[in-house]
Formats: C-alpha cells, sequence, structure tokens
C-alpha cells in the first residue's frame, strides 16, 4: 500500500456515497451521486472514477497512490472473483467484473461485496460492534439486509450468500414476501409490512396517526408511523410493539444458531429505536436460550448512513477478508 487513503463506495438504491476515509475510519470527504443517473454498469464505474480521482487530489494523492477503493453494491457478490452476479433492482446488472473495471480505470487495488456485509464490517472496526469476537449486523429499512463477522473476518459461505438474514422464515403462514416465500422475517419489519399496518391503523379511527398523514397530504412513511407514537397514538404504539417482537423472533433465532456475544441493528428504520427495543429485548429473552442470552448484547448501529462507506475501505486493508490492519 503506497498511500494512506482508501475510498469506500456505497451503491445505495436511492444514491451512491463514495468517501474517502482515513486509517482511523474517518470520513474525510464524500461525494454523493444519483443512483438513478450513474446506475448503468459503463457509466457507474465512469462517475465513480472520476469521484475518485477529485477525492484523491484533495488530499495531494492519485487514485494509483490510494490505499485502494472498496465497493459495496445491493446484491450478491462472486467474492472469489469480485463479480456482481445481479442486482434485482437494478437494470444491467448481471455477471458484471466490477473489480476487473474499476482496476483497469483507476490503476490502484479495487475489491467488492454485498452492502449488508460492509456495513457489519464498518460497525465491527470502528462502530457500535468494535471489540465484539463475533458479529451480527441487520440493517432495517426497506429491505432487512445482515452481515455476519467471526473472528475478525466478514463469513460469505459457500456461494457467497451468508447473512441473508431478512429470507429465514419466522412464521410459514405469515405474509407474501418479495422473494417469493411467505412468513420472511423481511415480511414482517420491512418497510412494507410498516406501511400496511399503518394504512390499517389508519382505517381503524381518529388520533395523531390520522392527523399527521392528513397533514402530509395523505402520506405514510416509518417516520411518520415514529412521531405520531411519540405524540401517544396507541394505534402507532402498537404497530412499533408488533415490529419489535417480530424482529426479536428473528434476533433470538440468531442468537440460538451463532452465539454472537454483539447484535447491531442499524438502518433508517432503527430511528424509531426506543419504540421497539423494549418488547424486542423481552422476546429475545423470553426465546433464546439462557447461555446465548448472557453472552450478548443487542445494541444500536452508531455509523448511520456512512457505515456502508466505512466498510467499503476496511475491506482493503486486508484483501477480500475485510479484517482490520
Amino acid at each position: 500500500m503506497t498511500g494512506r487513503w482508501t475510498v469506500g463506495v456505497d451503491f445505495g438504491g436511492t444514491n451512491v456515497k463514495v468517501g474517502l476515509v482515513s486509517s482511523t475510519g474517518r470520513v474525510e470527504a464524500i461525494r454523493v451521486l444519483a443512483s438513478q443517473e450513474v446506475g448503468r454498469p459503463a457509466r457507474f464505474v465512469a462517475s465513480v472514477s472520476e469521484a475518485v480521482g477529485r477525492l484523491s487530489r484533495s488530499v495531494g494523492e492519485r487514485p494509483s497512490t490510494l490505499r485502494g477503493v472498496g465497493v459495496g453494491v445491493p446484491g450478491p457478490v462472486d467474492v472469489r472473483r469480485d463479480v456482481v452476479e445481479c442486482l434485482v433492482n437494478v437494470p444491467g446488472w448481471r455477471g458484471v467484473p466490477l473489480r476487473r473495471l474499476l482496476e483497469r480505470r483507476l490503476r490502484c487495488r479495487c475489491a467488492v461485496d454485498n452492502d449488508a456485509n460492509l456495513a457489519a464490517l464498518g460497525e465491527f472496526a470502528f462502530g457500535a460492534g468494535r471489540g465484539a469476537a463475533c458479529l451480527v449486523c441487520l440493517t432495517l429499512g426497506t429491505g432487512v439486509g445482515g452481515g455476519l463477522v467471526l473472528d475478525g473476518s466478514l463469513v460469505h459461505g459457500a456461494g457467497g450468500a451468508a447473512g441473508e438474514v431478512g429470507h429465514m422464515v419466522i412464521d410459514p403462514r405469515g405474509p407474501r414476501c418479495g422473494c417469493g416465500a411467505r412468513g420472511c422475517l423481511e415480511a414482517h419489519v420491512g418497510t412494507a409490512a410498516l406501511l400496511r399496518m399503518g394504512r390499517r391503523a389508519l382505517r381503524q379511527g381518529a388520533g395523531p396517526l390520522r392527523r399527521l398523514s392528513q397533514a402530509s397530504g395523505g402520506g405514510l412513511t416509518p417516520e411518520l408511523l415514529s412521531r405520531a407514537a411519540r405524540l401517544g397514538d396507541a394505534r402507532a404504539q402498537r404497530i412499533w410493539t408488533a415490529f419489535g417482537r417480530w424482529l426479536g423472533i428473528g434476533v433470538a433465532n440468531l442468537v440460538n444458531l451463532l452465539n454472537p456475544d454483539r447484535v447491531v441493528l442499524g438502518g433508517g428504520v432503527a430511528g424509531a429505536w426506543s419504540l421497539f427495543y423494549p418488547s424486542l429485548s423481552r422476546t429475545v429473552r423470553a426465546q433464546a436460550l439462557g447461555p446465548a442470552v448472557r453472552a450478548v448484547r443487542v445494541v444500536r448501529a452508531r455509523l448511520g448512513t456512512r457505515a456502508g462507506v466505512v466498510g467499503a475501505a476496511v475491506l482493503l486493508w486486508e484483501g477480500t477478508g475485510g479484517k482490520p490492519a
């Protein structure tokens, strides 16, 4: 490694964040690109390379003298070859050799992994998972992503698909998930599930939730459900209690299976922590085995929206294992 800076790239559904990360995990500067404008592979490589060039020059480096560029993408990755298998929600991404394309353009070492894996790696290295031996990280939002870090290294599994905790079935008779199965964790605690419960609550009567929805033009978001619950809306509060219970079932299963010492919950929906954590905690204590419960701490993520950028940078520090130097 010739430089002291690494660039981390987080390819999200709305934005692509390109950040300059120091060896202490600090994001020194960041450029944000609209995913819709740079979504195609060729355009993505060109736009990210341009952003990397601007960031490196801002600290007197060239792309070729960086420690490297790590990229997190919202889909499965063949980590042996750094090939993006497919991105379901982004057209044109199937079997894309992203590492090779970026290295050819930037003349520096690059690596690629799943975005939820890299959020876990970021939290492990510099966030709420620091000091953990076995960490499970869940990202709560439109979907439910997951990443596993064991003894300092990401767990990818035999086919690179380890950590898909959102598609763990917790109720075989539950609602249909986007993956086609019934009763996945994501079908109970993803944004669509929250909004489904919210719409049902709106039909049941007046209260803060109804007033807030009307004031926003009839809209409904997880943030609005949080505000209504904090204003004392009993229906909204029950939604978050149910959310915590379903999430607790999923976390309890992970605790029993993996016996982690840290479970980190991040993503936009984690902003409602105080509303769902009490029921989540009760459920985990009731359903997980005693020795596993005593060993684990369930905590809120600390790095916020920059976890993926930081984790993508950490990925370069010890190669694809993502073990901090």
